[in-house]
């Protein structure tokens, strides 16, 4: 379960905005902010930093989400 990436997903479309206006206001190509949705790219700390920001939500949460979908592939991978 890509948890980083849904809840990315679903702060984008209940802000109403696109990929593009999204990767826009946090200073990424469109296709990176793309890849973070679907969940092939991990985000940077800094990234992660402007995205929190944006979408207003509290420092670290998305950091979180982050580690748990990393741990979640590394256990995978593992497997």
């Amino acid at each position: 379960m890509a948890v980083f990436a849904d809840e990315l997903k679903r702060l984008r479309q209940a802000k109403q905005v696109s990929t593009a206006e999204a990767a826009r206001a946090v200073g990424i190509p469109q296709s990176r902010y793309s890849e973070l949705e679907r969940g092939v790219r991990v985000a940077g700390e800094g990234q992660i930093e402007r995205l929190e920001k944006y979408y207003e939500v509290d420092a670290g949460t998305l950091a979180a989400l982050m580690q748990k979908q990393w741990d979640e592939l590394m256990q995978a991978v593992a497997a």
